[in-house]
């Protein structure tokens, strides 16, 4: 091809897009504004998924040595043994507490059937029975971690229930009822449970047992009044240890712990103006130090975002969280969850009873699957029993007559929980020594507070 050709096939051209020019302005525009509404719709609806983030980050953190599972962290608040004449158990034991889940967690549950859940006292007054009631109502997914569930018939139809009952047929074949009385539903199920070396322990203890009494809470149905929720109440007044405890140090190398595991990156990690806050693109550290507490908030996640999306229990979401981010600390034990709002609440035990305290709390709040938000205490107890130094001091607490009366001032229909747990606070010019109070507690109203039941002036509902 000649030059002269060549700059002929330019001359066409330059004519060609001089004469089209605003015809290939406007078609070049519309691309632009098409592209333009592209990338931002993408912007608007991504949701990043830091899964893989996540487990590369992990495996650079420093090791943490104190990882649970779930049957680490879920234990009964209490276990009843009825003898056709009394109800007998044994409060702050942590030993029979693992014995009877080493038990549970052998115990296999087959043939369930759905029953109704009124006359329950019925069928059983004739019948001994142990009762294992948990400190909330848990799902099926979660009873299918700490059971061993089959099922000719497929998997187990389990309602959301905080009690299991265990008895024994003419045949002597264990059978048990895993009951929610709010919920009225039940199943019945056939069990391998020991029912016998369970039954020994408690009337072959030499020490810790008392006998207690029922108490329920009924409301009014078609077919007349029936159980919503039971308490048990020792009979008699009696007396368990408080204690004194000294707490590690908090220091800059304990907020770093957090900080190196909370955050993907620690080192993009920006410090506030005021205060010690910490926040990156994605997330937030608050540190307060008035009640030694951190807060984490992760703001790629709205807590108010559709809840319909969370496949996986908040509880066994939370447990692989805290073992990934700096560990427990201490022992820390699953006591409430709240599938509609995907809250899970864990409280600290110490020598089997739980530490009432809303600052000492550890709490994780979930949307489908993804974190919004984390708190805990960072006041991290020294319980190794060849630390402990001060002597403990016997404490009476009240009997089931005195609890009952103390409930009149309540509206029972707003009672939520009762428990007898510690009240923590710090010994007088001591920073670093807590003193442990046992007392009795009302988890009272719809925000879910806990209260001591017994003070000189009680106003229910929060205020004194």
């Amino acid at each position: 091809m000649t030059w002269s050709k060549i700059y002929n096939i330019i001359k066409f051209v330059a004519k060609s897009v001089y004469r089209n020019f605003e015809v290939i302005k406007s078609v070049l525009l519309i691309f632009l504004i098409m592209l333009s509404l592209i990338m931002t719709w993408s912007l608007w609806t991504l949701k990043p998924n830091y899964s893989n983030l996540e487990e590369t980050r992990t495996l650079k953190k420093a090791q943490v040595t104190d990882t649970k599972k779930i049957t680490d962290v879920i234990r009964p608040s209490q276990i009843i043994y009825y003898d056709k004449n009394s109800y007998r158990g044994m409060p702050a034991n942590d030993n029979f507490i693992e014995r009877v889940n080493q038990m549970l967690e052998n115990t296999k549950f087959y043939e369930s059937r759905n029953r109704p859940s009124t006359n329950i006292d019925e069928k059983l007054k004739n019948k001994e029975y142990i009762e294992v009631i948990y400190p909330t109502d848990m799902t099926a997914d979660i009873y299918s971690q700490i059971f061993n569930l089959t099922s000719s018939g497929g998997t187990f139809t389990i309602p959301s229930a905080d009690r299991v009952i265990f008895y024994k047929k003419d045949t002597n074949e264990v059978e048990a009822h895993i009951i929610s009385y709010t919920q009225r539903k039940m199943i019945t199920a056939s069990t391998t449970f020991p029912f016998d070396s369970l039954k020994n322990i408690i009337n072959n203890a030499k020490s810790g047992v008392l006998e207690y009494e029922p108490y329920d809470v009924e409301r009014d149905t078609d077919q007349g009044a029936e159980v919503s929720r039971r308490f048990y109440f020792p009979k008699q007044s009696f007396e368990l240890n408080s204690y004194s405890y000294l707490s590690r140090s908090i220091n800059s190398d304990t907020i770093d712990r957090y900080k190196n595991a909370l955050f993907r990156d620690p080192g993009n990690v920006k410090s506030g103006n005021t205060g010690e806050y910490y926040t990156d693109e994605s997330s937030a550290l608050d540190v307060n130090r008035n009640t030694n507490r951190i807060k984490y908030t992760n703001f790629t996640q709205s807590p108010d975002e559709d809840m319909t999306q969370q496949t996986r229990s908040p509880l066994f979401n939370s447990v692989d969280f805290i073992n990934n981010h700096a560990g427990w600390g201490n022992p820390y034990y699953f006591y409430n969850l709240d599938p509609t709002s995907g809250s899970v609440e864990f409280l600290l035990f110490v020598r089997g009873i739980p530490v009432i305290k809303s600052d000492m709390e550890m709490k994780l709040g979930w949307t489908n699957n993804e974190l919004n938000e984390y708190q805990r205490s960072l006041v991290e107890l020294v319980m190794d029993e060849n630390e402990y130094s001060f002597k403990p001091k016997k404490v009476k607490l009240q009997s089931a007559a005195e609890v009952k009366a103390a409930l009149k001032d309540y509206d029972m229909s707003l009672v939520n929980k009762l428990a007898v747990g510690y009240e923590m606070t710090h010994a007088r010019g001591q920073e670093n020594v807590y003193n442990l109070q046992p007392k009795w507690f009302v988890n009272y109203g719809p925000s879910h507070d806990w209260q001591p039941l017994f003070r000189d002036s009680q106003r229910p509902g929060g205020e004194f």
